[in-house]
């Protein structure tokens, strides 16, 4: 934390470490709770054994995810045993679901908050009480080179595989002036790059209007602005078009299109078949042509069959996507995909999903090569290493490693001389 503010109540600054697992909604709402310790005079600490509180915020989409949080846990009620930490919070996905309460348990957790309850920790770490506050109206961190705003939460799909209804409830649409407001006062601050956040951002709606003009009146304020995660269902031909015509909207889109077999989509209630999603693409590519393309794909769920899977190999190949979120299935309790039959042996959802990989990361080498020799304008995302390398992206969403004194939030000009399936390596011009 910068800019730490002394808690005058408090005879001495007391200290906070935060983890984070999981999606850029969980990211954000870290934001948040790091103002609010701000606010109430903590400095945060990168070592658990540092820290009088330690916050766990956290992720509940897959049993990995799980497993890693019980992990640090374990390790976590070690340290409070030996005087070493004083309070544990387990926020965010987990603590919205029934395992919440049960880690609490076993594990001593002093604070277990959901993801509509975060206002909750401001009574917790000493500050006045807040009222019931939808949690993207909570006060985020300003001042910094790229900020997320979110403009809705909670999903109404109802996905065979998803937890997230369950555990971040039903959609609900922030209102249009708190979204221009929060974003106004980042860009003020000096925030250059807006990311818009939502479970299904495009589904945003509001007294007759629609994400796409949300989109575009960002765009009239902030610099650079880019928005994940999108829903095929309500990808319209009028956004897409916008990201095409707007010279400062990144030329990426990330739609999750989760399988290429309709009847595996029906079975996922995704809303939508292989053909309309091939449409959808089809319009990015003649409004976009050097945009990137990204999506998640699962593989193995419950009564995929090898059919099933190579028509999901054969939308790879059409798609021609240049990165791709590939997911082993991972059957959540409260789901029906974990009560459905036909479940998929551990051995074929490996080989499966590594003829997915190989095939997406096949088209994307391809695509990225065609790149090499371009010059590109990169903007700076991440500060460079040791090795002197910083990492940033071009206006076409490509991450590119390039060497720079630039710091993030600046602009570069590069010329790229190689490229690898994930990445594109510049040099500075």
């Amino acid at each position: 934390m910068n800019n730490t503010k002394t808690n005058p109540t408090k005879n001495q600054t007391q200290t906070a470490c935060i983890r984070t697992f999981g999606c850029q909604m969980n990211v954000h709402d870290s934001d948040r709770m790091r103002r609010m310790l701000i606010e109430a005079g903590y400095e945060e600490v990168e070592r658990y054994e540092d820290a009088d509180l330690v916050i766990l915020n956290t992720c509940y989409v897959r049993e990995n995810a799980v497993d890693r949080v019980r992990g640090h846990l374990g390790e976590l009620n070690r340290l409070k045993r030996e005087g070493k930490v004083k309070k544990v919070a387990l926020t965010g996905c987990i603590g919205a679901a029934e395992e919440g309460g049960e880690l609490k348990e076993q594990y001593g957790i002093d604070l277990v908050l959901g993801t509509h309850n975060t206002y909750e920790l401001a009574s917790f770490i000493g500050l006045p009480n807040m009222e019931e506050t939808f949690t993207p109206d909570l006060p985020g961190m300003k001042g910094q080179h790229s900020a997320f705003v979110t403009i809705m939460t909670g999903c109404n799909y109802q996905c065979s595989y998803c937890i997230v209804p369950t555990v971040r409830g039903r959609m609900i649409c922030r209102p249009l002036e708190n979204v221009l407001g929060e974003v106004k006062e980042l860009v003020e601050s000096g925030t250059k790059y807006i990311t818009l956040l939502g479970q299904t951002v495009d589904a945003w709606r509001q007294k007759g209007l629609r994400f796409c003009d949300l989109l575009e009146r960002v765009s009239e304020i902030a610099p650079r602005v880019w928005f994940t995660t999108s829903h095929p269902s309500n990808m319209e031909d009028r956004t897409l078009e916008l990201i095409g015509r707007k010279d400062n909207i990144v030329k990426r889109l990330h739609l999750p299109v989760q399988s290429g077999s309709d009847r595996m989509l029906k079975m996922m209630h995704r809303g939508y078949k292989a053909e309309r999603y091939r449409r959808k693409i089809e319009v990015f590519r003649e409004n976009v042509p050097d945009g990137t393309l990204s999506t998640d794909i699962i593989a193995g769920h419950p009564g995929e069959t090898e059919e099933d899977h190579q028509r999901t190999l054969e939308l790879v190949e059409d798609c021609g996507f240049d990165a791709a979120y590939i997911f082993k299935f991972s059957p959540r309790r409260g789901t029906e995909a974990a009560e459905m039959p036909g479940r998929v042996p551990e051995e074929v959802v490996q080989r499966r999903f590594l003829e997915i990989l190989r095939a997406v990361e096949g088209n994307a080498l391809k695509r990225n090569r065609e790149k090499i020799g371009a010059e590109e304008e990169i903007y700076i995302r991440h500060p460079r290493g040791e090795d002197g390398i910083a990492i940033g992206e071009t206006w076409s969403g490509h991450a590119v490693h390039v060497e720079t004194d630039a710091s993030p939030g600046e602009y570069v000009r590069a010329r790229v001389n190689s490229a690898g399936p994930h990445v594109l390596y510049a040099e500075e011009i």
